[in-house]
């Protein structure tokens, strides 16, 4: 017959079909041959007696020939050791055997899938695990296990640790190992189940088992998640890791923990060169810490190093934690070096003592200078709330400094704190001046307020001494609020040149920043504080004052410019520097030419008393009820400081004692006070004099019997 004829390939096909179809067939009927229902349930129900344990089989099992020959099992459960409880459960087992061990009458098993499985592992509060005894090895009389393949399918797992009463669920576990009998490649994924943010898991993996030992030569762990204020999260683990299951011990090398969320942007980096861990606990003889968050226009960066690290079921503990701290707040740099002991007990409850702190901060509020404390104490907290608290003393710029400080929540914290300083000279960090420096409200830098964006703080805050250009004032002490919006200080009180402060400040934060200041003066000297205010030295006195008022602007220039509200002071036994009324009344009329000159530095009138209260607008004060009085001269009068322009414009009437001045009884002596609030012109108010006068006739006539009345009233 010839090769290509039709007939002959239409016989080898028909053939051919029939031979393979034959051979299945005879496949089919070898595996029913071998197969034995009876015998498979038997054997599976006792392949656990030497643990206890019970298996039931409440299904059907079926014989399978495609692609392997095998065995599906429905309904397979597994007791407790000794207990009727169900340990595990599958919907469905099936067993894949090796052809031609089956060929010769051997069962060899080459694959198992597990459908619908689920079991619950547990530790008791002896530290036992309920799955021990299946690592044990156990008798294979009718079959042997060469596994080369193994598959999970919605998978359920059940963790429950009771010495620290916890409880996990994981659930949709899936699961694919192949050619297990060499270098296996392994994935597998499931859901931590939990009701606020349920947790994905993937796993990759080679693994190579070698009788009891496996390895994972390079292990890639994954857990992502979405948490509240954090976005998405991830958590990566890598590494190379050993497991032997006879001693149950495990070994880990090179092995990295990195965690990032989205929201904020944050970054936390573990390295651990090695591991070694037991069922009971988990030691590392070393560890690199490092983590990044980023948050508004605030940054945080950490490196520490962690010296001989153990975790066990009481916690997480370290012998040493050597770091530091970076917090970049716009422009304003914090450095904080630490060392400590860590202990996180519980993994929840934090402590670090004794705690060695080096904090240096850089601001361009203090553009000349670093703050740098030394500190020491200790820092304590609880993750879960969370809540932390810092209680530290030490040295700031060489001066006694103590702080205590309450932290409450992560992502946007709320602060408490107390702050306790023995002396701060901000002078040495503000820009440096030519000379002396300069009055507080003489100062055009701006006033810097963007920090106030990183707090939420209420606390409290004492200092011995503080020095700002020229001012000083002592024993402060605050309630004292920070917030995005305002910075307050309630129930302040101070001790000020000389006398006692008390009252509210606050500095609201606008477009244009908002000041509200209510005070009252108790026994100061009035002299050296307005020098150092505002740079005006021609009044002394010790008395009180009350001050209510406001103003708008971004440097104390714009403040001092925008003041608004009402101030008023009562002096004793001061004096007015600048001019001698006394000795010009005396020595009338040889001393009138010298009304009309500068305030002479080495000239002053003092006074038993002096009273006046001012109404400010817009950086002007005004007032017309100074009153002046000592034994020789009783002075009244009114009239304008402009603290905008420094120049003063003031009259005043000028009347003398008649029992000292018997000459100038009757007579008042008018008297204007004008020009540069540092060098003012005192001169007679000659416009008092023809008051009323209409031509200049009139006013020259006026003039002209004032001054021949008081001179002829001098003289004998």
């Amino acid at each position: 017959m010839k090769l290509n004829s039709g007939r002959l390939w239409l016989r080898i096909a028909t053939y051919g079909t029939l031979a393979v179809v034959l051979l299945l067939v005879l496949i089919r009927a070898l595996i029913y041959w071998q197969f034995d229902e009876a015998a498979v349930r038997s054997t599976l129900t006792h392949a656990l007696n030497d643990t206890g344990r019970t298996i039931h089989i409440d299904g059907r099992i079926t014989p399978a020939f495609f692609p392997y020959p095998g065995i599906d099992i429905e309904k397979v459960s597994v007791s407790e050791p000794g207990k009727p409880d169900v340990f595990a459960r599958v919907e469905l087992l099936r067993v894949s055997l090796a052809w031609m061990p089956l060929l010769l009458g051997n069962r060899e098993i080459k694959g198992v899938e597990l459908y619908g499985a689920n079991a619950s592992i547990s530790r008791g509060l002896d530290g036992r695990l309920n799955i021990a005894d299946l690592f044990q090895r156990h008798s294979q009389d009718n079959y042997r296990i060469k596994l080369d393949q193994l598959r999970i399918r919605e998978g359920t797992l059940l963790l429950s640790d009771q010495p620290t009463h916890t409880d996990k669920r994981f659930s949709s576990i899936s699961l694919d190992a192949d050619d297990l009998r060499s270098t296996a490649s392994v994935s597998a994924g499931a859901i931590l189940d939990d009701d606020k943010r349920p947790v994905r898991l993937a796993l990759n993996t080679p693994l190579a088992i070698q009788d009891d030992q496996v390895s994972l030569p390079q292990l890639e762990a994954v857990a992502i998640s979405n948490i509240q204020g954090l976005g998405e999260t991830k958590l990566t683990i890598t590494g190379q890791y050993k497991l032997n299951f006879a001693s149950l011990q495990a070994t880990g090398n090179d092995v990295t923990v990195d965690f990032t969320s989205d929201r904020p942007s944050s970054e936390v980096k573990l390295a651990l060169p090695q591991i070694n861990a037991s069922l009971h606990e988990l030691t590392m003889p070393s560890g690199s810490l490092s983590a990044k968050l980023i948050y508004a226009r605030s940054q945080y960066q950490l490196q520490a190093q962690l010296d001989n690290l153990k975790l066990s079921e009481g916690g997480l503990y370290a012998d040493k934690l050597d770091g530091e701290f970076n917090w970049l707040a716009g422009s304003t740099k914090v450095n904080v070096k630490l060392n400590a002991p860590f202990s996180l007990a519980g993994m929840n409850q934090l402590l670090m003592q004794p705690l060695k702190l080096t904090s240096t901060i850089a601001t361009p509020a203090l553009p000349r200078g670093k703050l740098v404390t030394s500190m020491e104490g200790s820092l304590d907290g609880d993750i879960d709330e969370p809540r932390f608290n810092l209680r530290v003393a030490g040295k700031l710029d060489g001066s006694d400094v103590s702080a205590t400080l309450s932290q409450y929540g992560l992502i946007k914290p709320r602060h408490e704190a107390t702050l306790n300083i023995g002396k701060l000279d901000l002078n040495r960090y503000l820009p440096e001046t030519q000379g002396d420096p300069v009055a507080i409200f003489q100062n055009t830098n701006e006033i810097p307020l963007d920090w106030l964006d990183f707090f939420d703080l209420n606390g409290k805050v004492a200092i011995g001494e503080l020095a700002m250009g020229r001012f000083r004032i002592n024993h402060i002490s605050s309630n004292v609020r920070i917030n995005p919006r305002a910075l307050e200080l309630d129930q302040m009180s101070a001790d000020i040149y000389d006398g006692r402060l008390q009252g509210d400040a606050t500095l609201s934060r606008r477009d244009v920043p908002h000041l509200a200041v209510k005070q009252t003066l108790q026994g100061m000297k009035i002299r050296p504080l307005l020098v150092d205010l505002f740079n005006f030295g021609r009044l002394d006195g010790k008395g009180n004052g009350k001050i209510d008022i406001s103003a708008d602007g971004k440097s104390f220039a714009e403040l001092r410019n925008t003041l608004n509200g009402d101030a008023a002071f009562s002096l004793n036994n001061g004096a007015l520097t600048g001019i001698d009324l006394v000795a010009a009344l005396k020595n009338l009329p040889a001393e009138l030419k010298e009304w009309n000159s500068t305030a002479q530095n080495d000239q002053k009138t003092t006074f038993s008393t002096l009273s006046t209260s001012f109404k400010l607008d817009k950086g002007i004060a005004r007032n017309q009820d100074l009153k002046l009085a000592s034994q020789l001269v009783n002075v009244n009068g009114g009239g304008k400081i402009d603290l905008k322009q420094s120049i003063v414009d003031y009259t005043m009437d000028v009347q003398a004692n008649p029992q000292e001045f018997a000459k100038l009884k009757g007579m008042n002596v008018p008297l204007k006070i004008t020009g540069p609030i540092n060098a003012p012109v005192y001169a007679l108010d000659f416009n008092a004099m023809v008051k009323g006068k209409k031509t200049e006739g009139e006013k020259k006539q006026a003039l002209k019997q004032q001054l021949q009345k008081q001179i002829t009233t001098i003289l004998p």
